[in-house]
């Protein structure tokens, strides 16, 4: 399991970053067609969740072949993950997973061994902007937590690809750091529009508004500039 990667900056084009996807692999076409995206230097980073609900989890995994396509752990991935006949795996048939179920041993085999290899928990996205970090759900206070990780972090890595601590304390009104990264971009919440504490954002907004948020790296930094 690898659980945290380091991204050199992209010198060609820019980089973009994509709310939870969730099946709707049309969708993230149409939309990077508005954003202008030039698949040929470009980049586009997913904040996890690329599968279920939608119509077609299987193309979005396979976008994880793709040079300019990025993607880290959410929680729907871990779901994929669980071993048949556990606890996490009945929840995954009843949370937009039944394509998964659908799918032949061989299938279901090939497509969890697609998360393992390219979907690690964490990112660090080096760029002018500094550092970028992307993680599913929430962050530890100091990101080189993540960066320094193990799998034995087994609290560490739930809360990075579960919990919604950081985003309900958001939305009572509290504000605190993340340190050691210049910001980080989260998804997992399903929020009518992007939700920011003092460095990081929250941009899942597929189930509350049925559109995708794709933001450039510029506009991410300007939203927390």
């Amino acid at each position: 399991m690898q659980i945290h990667k380091n991204i050199p900056a992209n010198h060609k084009g820019q980089d973009f970053f994509v709310g939870d996807i969730h099946g709707e692999y049309d969708l993230l076409l149409t939309t990077l067609a508005q954003c202008q995206f030039n698949f040929e230097c470009d980049r586009l980073f997913s904040v996890g969740d690329i599968v279920d609900r939608g119509v077609d989890s299987i193309a979005c995994l396979e976008l994880l072949h793709k040079p300019w396509f990025y993607a880290v752990r959410g929680n729907h991935e871990e779901m994929l993950l669980a071993d048949e006949g556990s606890e996490l795996a009945r929840i995954h048939r009843n949370a937009g997973g039944e394509w998964f179920f659908q799918c032949s041993s061989q299938e279901q085999s090939r497509l969890k061994a697609l998360v393992e290899q390219y979907c690690p928990f964490a990112f660090t996205i080096e760029s002018k902007f500094g550092d970028i970090g992307v993680c599913h759900a929430s962050s530890p206070l100091y990101w080189s937590a993540l960066q320094n990780a193990h799998v034995d972090n087994i609290e560490l890595l739930k809360d990075c690809a579960w919990s919604t601590k950081q985003y309900q304390q958001v939305k009572k009104g509290e504000v605190f750091h993340i340190n050691e990264i210049t910001f980080v971009i989260h998804g997992h919440v399903n929020c009518a529009r992007v939700t920011t504490n003092l460095n990081q954002l929250w941009i899942d907004t597929l189930m509350r508004t049925r559109r995708l948020t794709i933001l450039s790296a510029q506009q991410a930094y300007m939203v927390i500039a």
